[in-house]
């Protein structure tokens, strides 16, 4: 299945205070873990959706601001078509999990597969081409976010852990996953990695 990697990179970080793209990792921005987990399932051309100019990836930009995440996503897929979409601050996402999405994906005639751990993913996923008219139809009544304009004929599910689907949010959770990956491997046998 052919997919544009599409990595959530807008907001205003207002918990953590600082742009969570770019905040430096282990040496790398998180945003470009996410990418390299992508680029990993053999996703070619991985862009942002939204964020700053520093982001070493290519910026789709959405038309309206502050409309929230739906309206990025169907901005994303009219330009882009088929998209695996990951919020910026997810760097622990695999490869593997993202395998997992494009062979449900390939497997299925639903037009969204979703990761879920010990909830639904509604930001962690695959987007098809033929998703948009329900997208639309969300947002014109009111809808901002993707699980409120999807029901569950809607989509088929991936099972992902919990780490892979782990939001850093504000400045003590960094701090701790910093700690872990200094106490793990998990750093060392995925990065440095090129992602440019």
């Amino acid at each position: 299945m052919t997919a544009t990697g599409a990595v959530l990179c807008g907001g205003k970080s207002s918990r953590m205070g600082e742009d969570k793209a770019s905040l430096q990792l282990n040496g790398q921005p998180m945003s470009e873990w996410v990418a390299g987990a992508m680029k990993k399932a053999g996703l070619e051309s991985v862009v942002a959706l939204g964020g700053h100019s520093s982001i070493n990836m290519p910026i789709v930009p959405d038309e309206l601001d502050a409309q929230g995440p739906l309206h990025v996503l169907i901005n994303a897929v009219e330009r882009l078509g088929d998209i695996v979409v990951c919020p910026c601050d997810v760097p622990l996402v695999s490869g593997k999990l993202f395998n997992l999405i494009l062979a449900a994906g390939e497997a299925s005639k639903k037009p969204v597969v979703l990761a879920k751990s010990d909830r639904l993913q509604p930001l962690i996923g695959l987007y098809k081409k033929s998703s948009l008219e329900l997208l639309k139809f969300g947002f014109d009544r009111g809808v901002r976010g993707p699980k409120f304009a999807l029901s569950e004929g809607d989509f088929s599910v991936v099972e992902a852990s919990s780490s892979e689907t782990q939001n850093i949010n504000t400045p003590e959770e960094f701090a701790a996953l910093t700690d872990s990956l200094r106490s793990s491997s998990v750093a060392s046998s995925r990065y440095p990695l090129d992602t440019r």
